[in-house]
């Protein structure tokens, strides 16, 4: 009795995915020298990235050194620099101290010359004060003694008109009492009372207006006077002629 084998399906597909997959040996030595090439350049370029490295560090470390002995130059220029900058700086304030005491010494000579100045001239200037008022008190006293002169003149020019009014009624009432006992007289009387008492009135009325016009006319030549003295100090010209003034009573 003879068996028959089947082969499983699944050898089957195992076989023909290796017979699709084939390599031949030639290829699989190219693969090899491939990966060992491969393997060979990692190796080299690792190599090469640790000699670079060693290489970078050194120079880092030359940097570093450069660096520190640069820093300790600067620095040395830098307290070299500060040392010379503070010794000008020593000599600009000597200098500006110097220039200050110079100045405040000038200022002071000056201030102190022109107080001197200022002294001077406000002594001068009280001189002239003193003389102007003296001179005006002196004006003022001459107009007064016008003015009293003036008045004196008028009382007198007053009384003489008052005297000769006195003797005037005087002489009417005189006359009157001789005629007392006459009606008409006595009317007469009355009449002649009222028109002396109006006429005395009158003259006292014109009295009093001749004493104001007086004492106006004094009172401009007393301004005429002053103004004329102020004018004389001020160097003006002091004619009465060219002085206006104006009095309201």
């Amino acid at each position: 009795m003879s068996a028959t084998y089947s082969t499983p399906k699944f050898m089957l597909s195992l076989a023909k995915l290796a017979k699709e997959n084939r390599v031949s040996n030639k290829e699989v030595k190219a693969k090899k020298a491939a990966k060992a090439q491969r393997v060979k350049d990692i190796h080299r370029q690792h190599k090469i990235a640790t000699q670079m490295d060693k290489e970078l560090t050194k120079l880092e470390k030359i940097a570093a050194k450069e660096e520190t002995k640069q820093a300790k130059i600067q620095a040395k220029e830098d307290a070299k620099q500060a040392k010379i900058q503070a010794k000008e700086a020593k000599i600009l304030a000597k200098a500006e101290a110097k220039e200050a005491k110079i100045l405040a010494k000038a200022e002071e000579k000056e201030a102190a010359k022109q107080a001197k100045i200022e002294a001077k001239e406000a002594a001068k200037l009280a001189k002239i004060e003193a003389k102007e008022a003296a001179k005006l008190a002196k004006a003022e006293e001459k107009a007064a003694a016008k003015l009293a002169k003036a008045e004196e003149k008028a009382e007198e020019k007053a009384a003489a008109k008052q005297a000769k009014i006195q003797a005037k009624e005087d002489a009417k009432q005189a006359k009157l009492d001789e005629y007392s006992n006459s009606v008409y007289v006595k009317e007469a009387a009355k009449q002649a009372k009222a028109e002396a008492k109006a006429e005395a009135k009158a003259e006292a009325k014109a009295q009093a207006k001749a004493q104001a016009k007086l004492a106006k006319k004094a009172k401009s030549e007393e301004r005429t006077d002053i103004i004329r003295t102020i004018c004389e100090n001020l160097g003006q010209p002091s004619n009465a002629a060219d002085v206006s003034v104006e009095v309201t009573a």
